[in-house]
């Protein structure tokens, strides 16, 4: 495929300028909109049904057999993931079961440690008290024993588009619910609260979701613990940087076009992005709502799949969700040989990384696979640059028409939203019928691949950690160019609706490196379990971040 030459940078001045350009001329923003692709489809002969919820017909005529099925979703503490120099999940519960520590001191210690590490941005600001009260509350079970599971005491940070009890859910914004906290936790959070989950707070991201690498002047731009000078990937932006940073083993992020993946990428951890329907939307802002779900990112494989198994199930609240088979994790630990696997590679992906590492890297943990007995064969995805533009067109004019709710805050908006909504409102909808036209070709021939591999294996992105523009803090960025390197492997799972999940993949000199896997509809099993088996990849380096502030959380003696 032929590179495009990159699209400008606009940061300050030049962005304010870009703003008042596009909205006063309609013909500029035309203009624009074309060149950015917007108005591609509108000129395409495209026929068929068009597809908003992103699973195959016979999946949504069969998806009530499932009803009264059960999960699966045991875990066996003797095969658990290694953990690197931080604490998982397994640890906590070990040395609170031992009575080495308690949820309390441990709560002290990720107060200090939150303060400590404020200047990254990675937290809005939290409330001590509730900490130290579901803290003590936890404590006490432990005492009794009688935890509610082995995530009780955990503590977990969650995206701030998602509604937790007695917060105000502003997706990044400085208007959205403003002044109304709300009443009660989203579903996952409720779920996560019901396991003895500790709730610290909300993680910073990119205003509304738009963009990928969480430049936001109106309440915080987080810094990458591994290089405090680029970004923590976005729109889950806070929730990468507080799992690298070492004070949460995990958190929850919100995934459109990869913005679970996209910051699990840069930060070097786990993070995957579910099934549409596998996790319940209930509480989420949905800002996208034909693309975007709620999924863990986590410091281990273990820690993002448990995260994982007590989110997902149906929710009478989210229709979509009574769809799902129930979780199974019966293969997760099945890592010892991969020969019942066949692993799709797309040839014509690898060739568009602009970093050279990324596929060095890919191929080591490849080879890995192989070791194992896995299968490796090519495959093409035609439909690549249609289903680019198709999903470009869905979440834009979703989130346009989300923001569109509120016009009297249309000045407190940050100046890239400006101009993204400028260029949307170019749109028509010819664009987005043609374009849920597309992702029923698309899903279809995601199932006929699926025929043939049983995962797809892929880059994460084509970057690395973007460094920030000197300027870009005061008024934000905006940067076509770099947003596409960011999310062109990872937006077909949205698109499709498929899982997929980021996996470390070791670094190129400071920063960190990723893979990602795509499974068919409902299959995350299979993707927790190769990222599981990629923890023992050999040559792929695991190491903390040089800012990182869990150090004092356990007990010396506490099992790393």
């Amino acid at each position: 495929m032929t590179k495009l030459p990159p699209t400008p940078t606009y940061t300050g001045k030049a962005l304010l300028d870009l703003v008042e350009l596009l909205e006063s001329d309609k013909n500029v923003a035309a203009e624009h909109a074309a060149q950015a692709g917007l108005q591609k489809l509108r000129y395409m002969d495209i026929r068929g049904f068009p597809t908003t919820l992103a699973l195959p017909m016979k999946m949504i005529v069969e998806g009530n057999k499932h009803a009264h099925a059960q999960k699966n979703v045991s875990m066996d503490v003797s095969k658990r993931s290694p953990s690197y120099g931080y604490y998982s999940f397994w640890d906590y519960h070990m040395s609170y079961s031992k009575r080495e520590t308690t949820p309390t001191d441990v709560a002290q210690h990720l107060i200090q440690a939150v303060e400590a590490s404020a200047q990254h941005e990675w937290l809005r600001p939290i409330v001590k008290e509730d900490i130290l009260r579901q803290a003590a509350a936890s404590t006490e079970r432990y005492n009794q024993g009688k935890p509610l599971s082995a995530m009780d005491g955990v503590f977990m940070a969650f995206k701030e588009d998602e509604a937790i009890k007695g917060y105000i859910a502003t997706s990044g914004s400085t208007f959205l619910n403003k002044d109304n906290p709300s009443l009660d936790d989203a579903t996952p959070i409720a779920r996560l609260r019901a396991a003895g989950v500790i709730v610290v707070g909300q993680t910073r991201m990119q205003e509304f979701g738009w963009d990928a690498f969480g430049i936001n002047p109106n309440s915080g731009t987080p810094r990458n613990p591994y290089k405090l000078t680029s970004s923590c990937g976005g729109s889950s932006s806070g929730s990468g940087g507080i799992i690298a940073g070492g004070v949460v083993p995990s958190a929850l992020g919100g995934d459109g076009s990869g913005s679970v993946r996209i910051p699990a990428s840069f930060c070097g951890v786990y993070g995957l992005k579910p099934t549409v329907g596998r996790v319940s939307g209930y509480g989420s802002m949905g800002v996208c709502p034909s693309v975007g779900v709620t999924g863990p990112l986590g410091i281990t494989a273990d820690d993002m799949t448990m995260v994982l198994s007590i989110i997902s199930g149906p929710d009478a609240k989210d229709e979509k969700t009574l769809l799902q088979p129930p979780l199974d994790l019966t293969i997760y630990n099945q890592t010892e040989s991969l020969a019942d696997l066949t692993i799709g590679i797309v040839p014509n992906w690898n060739k568009e990384c602009l970093e050279p590492a990324i596929v060095v890297q890919l191929e080591k943990v490849l080879d890995h696979l192989k070791t194992l007995g896995a299968k490796v064969v090519e495959i093409e995805i035609k439909n690549t640059e249609l289903a680019r533009q198709a999903q470009l067109i869905t979440i834009c004019s979703e989130m346009n028409s989300f923001i569109r709710r509120f016009p009297n805050n249309h000045n407190d908006l940050l100046a890239s939203n400006r101009a993204n909504m400028a260029l949307m409102d170019q749109s028509t909808p010819t664009d987005y019928v043609k374009a849920q036209q597309i992702r029923t070709i698309v899903i279809k021939e995601m199932e006929d691949i699926f025929k043939e591999v049983d995962v797809i294996m892929t880059p994460t992105t084509a970057i690395l950690a973007l460094d920030f523009p000197e300027d870009c803090f005061d008024i934000g960025m905006l940067c076509g160019g770099r947003t596409g390197n960011s999310t062109q492997f990872t937006l077909l799972a949205n698109f499709t609706g498929i899982p997929a999940v980021a996996v470390p993949a070791g670094f190129d000199n400071e920063k960190p490196v990723s893979v990602q896997f795509f499974a068919p509809w409902y299959e995350e099993a299979q993707l927790c379990r190769l990222a599981k088996v990629c923890e023992s990849a050999p040559g792929i380096e695991r190491r903390c971040a040089p800012h990182s502030y869990h150090g004092n959380f356990l007990p010396k003696n506490a099992t790393l």
